[in-house]
């Protein structure tokens, strides 16, 4: 027996295999023991769906000249047993030492491993921290190992294995000292080291590992535990006021909706919502616009304020407050936080004399005139030379305090690539004190007790968050001070992260909880919307065409909320069909048609079966909303209602015969109709119309989210209504779709040459392929995309969009790599992106997004919170190699035709398995080495 007290499996001459992912603290036991034990194990790629695999996460092959016929072994730690020579090894201890191996062996299977797990996904080590203390540190302190003894045994390798996640780098909160000390010891012991290394471990990757096993042992707990009541919690939300010298445009209508919806799901689960919204109506810029109109100043505002009021009532925005700057109110809220800061001291009276932009009502320096020519770098106009006696605000002063509050408070300031812009400005530029009062016009907020001062247009406008929450009348704003979240637009984020906060501290208020800055509405191609070149879409001609409920959804399912969104009628269209009309709206109307048909028109008695979870569907909505993960909640809801479909297609209650057809039948029907009444209310804050339709034509209110039960929630006998359909399907028209079909296949009769065709093989170098006809009833599958396995090899920024990359693509094609444009500069690193492995869409028509080429798209994962990820596959693929689906047999087309929206369609039917498996309808992306996977993400979409 080897000293360390780990015997040896018997001698061979055959491979050992350990099939498992890289840095998985599964893989991590059972290195570490083939090396304690000196066994010999070769690592190959996890195939999921492998013969006997299942759905476990490592696995060990045992070639049947080692043990009988042979077999395979899926639990890590009956494998690191055997790695280290199993029972036989137990020979050299003492009966006190084989005892505490069993207890804490098996303690660290059922107590640890997913006490870690939730530390990770959590990133909260203080529950872990205490079940360590009374436990594992106590045995340690008078002890080197875990059983006690000499060397180290397999509750060492396994105790080892779970905590190297956050041991092996700094923890987010400090863990008992003996702990760290035997781990600290171990980490440099040379089998432990060894298998470190075999394995590739990496804390990062392992603690990503863990925090996606620890999210799914997290949601399980929130099922199984009933939900509070939150009835006793208040939502504070506001919009940026509108400034009222123009007419509404799509950035107000995206603002505004993105709020309501936030606003609408927080009532529709429980809570008691204040949703504050208005006009910002002061300034130069309105006096100067007032006397070009021959109008005064309250009359030109009067106007526009009335067309905002009207977008916001077209697209049904909820707001419980409208302010205007204009009223009393207000002006008395202003008086009452001037005041404050003055007796704060930081108030005072001094001239200005520099540059000043008009459009921005903003002082500028010297050196940041000097930067943009002496001009307005957005309006183009030069700046304006002034001095002037203007009262000051000493902002400098609160530079050190407010760099703390945003290190510490990561939630303050989000998208965080938003909290790190601001962070670097504040660094790099110390503040200013700020100009807080005007001279040379009147419009404007009186300063008190300073005539001919009007208050500078911020300091006015962001004092409207108080006013409509009845300070100061009310000092904490009857509970909804302060405020949730403020919802504004990324460009004005500098006066709300940093003026506004600065203002609040000085008058005593406390700071808003979160300021979101949402991204902007651009052209279909990415490009800024400009009158100049054409490209302005108008929110109330998209109203006179579609629905608000059709406008509302596709703006909030059509990207990542916090970055730019591309609009495209053609595309709205689309999303209308797909998910509104034919999913939606059918599944609605078959469902209450078989209850007409079958069950009277009545909710029949019996029990339901469970389409899906409601409860898990409640928490991962309630988690998405809370991280602002509009587009994540919209998706969950959706998918709902898709697995209702399935479930209803599947049932087919339609062909059911024979004895006991009419029980099954009404099992089946009322199990549809309790899903479609609960995903409703998941989609109420979307589409409020479609879903109040929805309560109606099921004869039953909404109620709040958090009482939703997971079996009945209709009455037994209540009248169903079939009623008109929800969604009509719209086609594309006019500009539309000439538009689209500028973009589609070239006319008939002409050459094409497309690279990434035809590759029957399913292996090896894409080739170039001659344009085949697709059959008019070719299926609407993933068969009809070309995804090939790739390689990133070179990576830069696009010139001209900050958003964008532009990479050089290796698909094993003689003719070299293609170009491809990817939005993925928020999510991915440059350096994360070079030698990534992908899968690519390889058969897209080549177009160019911001006038640079894109030949191919990268496919990526998103979570619920918004993590994006490659789509990886198998180690070993060859680039070109195909991506195929075992139940979709067909051949791809040559190439896409945009105008028919192939990709669109196919896209719906892509999901994240829960083991990180990409599949379409449940087909995993396979590969000849295995199937292609996310790296930690276990649920979202993939496009």
């Amino acid at each position: 027996m080897p000293s360390d007290a780990l015997s040896r499996p018997p001698a061979t001459t055959v491979e050992l295999q350990l099939a498992c992912r890289s840095a998985d603290v599964r893989a991590l036991k059972a290195t570490i023991a083939a090396s304690l034990a000196g066994t010999p194990v070769t690592l190959v790629p996890m195939v999921k769906g492998g013969e006997g695999y299942g759905g476990s996460q490592v696995v060990l092959r045992v070639p049947s000249q080692l043990k009988g016929p042979g077999m395979l072994l899926s639990d890590a730690n009956a494998i690191a047993r055997y790695l280290c020579g199993g029972v036989h090894a137990q020979s050299s201890l003492g009966s006190s030492e084989r005892w505490a191996t069993e207890r804490w062996t098996e303690w660290e299977a059922m107590v640890l491993a997913p006490a870690v797990a939730v530390a990770c996904a959590s990133k909260d080590c203080d529950a872990l921290g205490a079940l360590l203390s009374a436990t594992l540190d106590a045995q340690l302190s008078g002890a080197s190992y875990v059983a006690g003894g000499s060397a180290p045994t397999l509750a060492d390798v396994v105790i080892f294995s779970s905590l190297y996640p956050l041991l092996a780098t700094t923890p987010a909160a400090p863990l008992p000292t003996a702990t760290v000390k035997w781990f600290t010891a171990l980490a440099v012991h040379a089998a432990f080291a060894a298998g470190c290394t075999l394995v590739k471990a990496s804390a990062t990757t392992a603690a990503s590992l863990c925090a996606a096993e620890g999210q799914v042992l997290l949601l399980e707990r929130m099922c199984n535990a009933p939900p509070a009541d939150p009835s006793g919690e208040k939502f504070g939300i506001t919009t940026a006021i509108n400034y009222a010298n123009g007419v509404p445009h799509m950035g107000h209508a995206y603002e505004a909706i993105s709020a309501d919806v936030i606003a609408r799901y927080h009532r529709a689960y429980g809570r008691t919502v204040l949703f504050q919204t208005g006009a910002d109506e002061h300034g130069q810029k309105i006096a100067e616009a007032a006397e070009v109109a021959g109008m005064t100043p309250i009359a030109l505002c009067d106007k526009y304020v009335a067309a905002f009021q009207d977008l916001n009532r077209r697209v049904k925005i909820s707001n419980d407050v409208y302010n205007r700057t204009t009223s009393d109110v207000h002006k008395r809220a202003c008086a009452e936080l001037f005041n404050r800061s003055k007796a704060a001291g930081d108030i005072y009276l001094d001239t200005y004399e520099g540059w000043y932009n008009v459009r921005e009502e903003t002082f500028v320096t010297e050196t940041e005139a000097a930067a943009t020519n002496y001009m307005d770098t957005v309006s183009g106009k030069p700046l304006k030379k002034m001095k002037e006696q203007s009262y000051f605000f000493k902002q400098s002063r609160y530079q050190q305090q407010l760099v703390a509050h945003i290190e510490q408070h990561p939630e303050f300031i989000q998208p965080a690539r938003r909290r790190n812009e601001i962070l670097a400005r504040l660094r790099e530029d110390p503040l200013r004190d700020l100009s807080v009062s005007r001279t040379t016009f009147d419009w404007g907020i009186q300063v008190p007790d300073a005539p001919g001062h009007v208050l500078y247009v911020w300091f006015d406008a962001l004092t409207n968050y108080l006013t409509g929450a009845g300070w100061p009348d009310a000092p904490d704003g009857d509970g909804f001070l302060p405020a949730d979240v403020h919802i504004i637009g990324k460009d004005i984020i500098w006066f709300h992260c940093v003026i506004w906060p600065c203002m609040l501290w000085s008058s005593g208020m406390p700071l808003p909880k979160t300021v979101f800055g949402h991204g902007f509405v651009t052209a279909q191609d990415g490009q800024k919307m400009s009158k100049s070149i054409g490209n302005v879409v108008d929110p109330l001609e998209q109203l006179a065409k579609y629905s608000s409920d059709s406008f509302r959804y596709y703006l909030m399912r059509n990207g990542v909320y916090g970055s730019d969104i591309p609009f495209s009628e053609s595309n709205l269209v689309y999303v209308h069909n797909a998910d509104l009309a034919d999913v939606l709206g059918n599944l609605v109307h078959r469902a209450t048609n078989l209850c007409d048909k079958n069950c009277e028109g009545i909710v029949p008695v019996c029990t339901p079966e469970a389409v899906f979870d409601i409860s898990a569907l409640r928490i991962q909505t309630e988690t998405a909303m809370k991280a602002f993960a509009v587009q994540s909640a919209c998706e969950l809801a959706i998918n709902a209602v898709k697995e209702t479909n399935k479930y209803l297609t599947d049932a087919a209650p339609w062909a059911v015969k024979g004895e006991g057809a009419a029980a099954r039948k009404a099992v089946i029907i009322r199990s549809t109709l309790e899903a479609v009444y609960a995903a409703a209310h998941f989609l109420a804050p979307f589409i409020p119309d479609a879903a109040a339709a929805v309560f109606e034509k099921l004869g039953t209110p909404a109620v709040p989210i958090w009482k939703l039960q997971r079996g009945e929630n209709l009455g037994s006998g209540v009248a169903v209504c079939v009623g008109g359909i929800l969604f009509a399907k719209h086609e594309v028209e006019g500009e539309v779709a000439a538009a689209a079909a500028a973009s589609g296949f070239e006319a008939e009769g002409k050459s094409s040459k497309v690279k990434g065709g035809d590759n029957r093989s399913g292996k090896g170098v894409a080739v170039i392929a001659k344009k085949k006809e697709i059959a008019v009833d070719a299926p609407l599958d993933v068969s009809r995309l070309d995804l090939r396995v790739a390689t990133v090899i070179k990576v830069w920024r696009h010139p001209d969009a900050e958003k964008l990359y532009v990479e050089s693509v290796d698909l094993g094609e003689a003719g070299g790599a293609r170009q491809v444009v990817s939005g993925l500069v928020d999510h991915i690193t440059e350096s994360e992106m070079v030698g990534a492995r992908v899968v690519v869409v390889a058969n897209m028509k080549p177009s160019k997004m911001r006038g640079v080429e894109s030949q191919a798209m990268v496919l990526c994962g998103t979570g619920p919170d918004g993590k994006t990820e490659f789509v990886v596959p198998p180690a070993g693929v060859p680039n070109g190699e195909r991506v195929v689906f075992s139940t979709f047999p067909g051949e791809p087309d040559d190439v896409l035709n945009p105008k028919k929206k192939v990709f669109e369609a196919v896209q719906t039917g892509f999901e994240i398995l829960s083991d990180s498996t990409a599949a379409f309808k449940g087909c995993p992306f396979g590969t000849s080495q295995g199937t292609c996977r996310l790296t930690t993400l276990t649920a979202g979409s993939i496009k």
